[in-house]
């Protein structure tokens, strides 16, 4: 008996439809809002929530999970199958209702989290994910057409793809720094038009780092990037920030770079150099 298999892929996120490469696999939006994107909790705050909304047209059901996830030098993020010297994971502390909503079209649900210290906890920073996937048959049978051919079963293998948000729960006293090496700073020309600047940042300390980066030539803010983080246990984040064509970037300028962790105004980094 032949199978003709018809393979789709849903993304949990909003945006625009997706082509990826051969094979060809349309990912199409399934319009989840999910907000806060990153949570934070602390001795003192230990209570946190994330507001999720389905904006599509059909009801929906979500799974709920806390991962864990491990980012690398270059933002990405890697399931962790066995913990690495340094890493703390939340799912040991931190506890999250419901674990799966209904939603109908335009309907919302409040995610409800608690970070709970045991009395031996050590202090230090726990950060898993938490995990929206939504619910699906793994196969589903479709109306056989006139045109099949006999005995020919037709389906459809639908894989869900998970939006996830970081969670963090501090315990103790924390603090973290960082600086920016002047001497990986580098520019880059991928396209006619478009520049791209890089550049290495270092965590020390005994927290993760979260913020904004930005360039300047003199006065002028000439590239930024938003949301640039280095989780515990890494202490190097390579970044890079596009530089749009308006301004444009020449061997001799002195460029300055910072960068700032989000809701503060002292930037925690900075470095100028001359581009050569």
């Amino acid at each position: 008996m032949k199978l003709l298999l018809i393979k789709s892929m849903v993304m949990l996120v909003t945006a625009a439809q997706i082509i990826l490469g051969t094979p060809t696999v349309t990912v199409v939006a399934a319009d989840l809002m999910v907000y806060p994107t990153r949570v934070v909790m602390t001795d003192r705050q230990r209570t946190a929530q994330v507001d999720i909304i389905n904006s599509g047209a059909a009801q929906a059901t979500y799974k709920i999970a806390m991962v864990r996830r491990r980012m690398t030098e270059t933002g990405d993020f890697q399931e962790v199958t066995t913990p690495e010297k340094g890493e703390k994971f939340a799912d040991d502390v931190v506890k999250f209702s419901p674990r799966q909503v209904t939603l109908l079209p335009g309907g919302g649900q409040t995610i409800r989290i608690m970070f709970k210290i045991p009395p031996e906890l050590e202090t230090g920073e726990y950060r898993s994910h938490l995990l929206f996937t939504r619910a699906a048959p793994a196969i589903a049978n479709l109306a056989e057409k006139e045109e099949d051919e006999p005995g020919v079963i037709r389906m459809n293998i639908v894989a869900s793809v998970g939006i996830s948000i970081p969670i963090i729960a501090r315990h103790g006293q924390l603090q973290a720094g960082a600086t920016i090496d002047p001497a990986s700073v580098t520019l880059r020309q991928p396209g006619e038009k478009q520049q791209v600047l890089s550049f290495t940042m270092h965590r020390i300390g005994t927290r993760s780092i979260y913020g904004d980066v930005a360039a300047y030539r003199g006065q002028e803010k000439v590239a930024e990037g938003k949301g640039f983080a280095i989780y515990t246990p890494n202490t190097v984040r390579k970044v890079a920030i596009v530089v749009p064509e308006k301004s444009r970037l020449r061997s001799g300028d002195t460029v300055r770079l910072v960068f700032t962790e989000r809701d503060e105004k002292k930037p925690l980094a900075e470095t100028a150099v001359a581009l050569p």
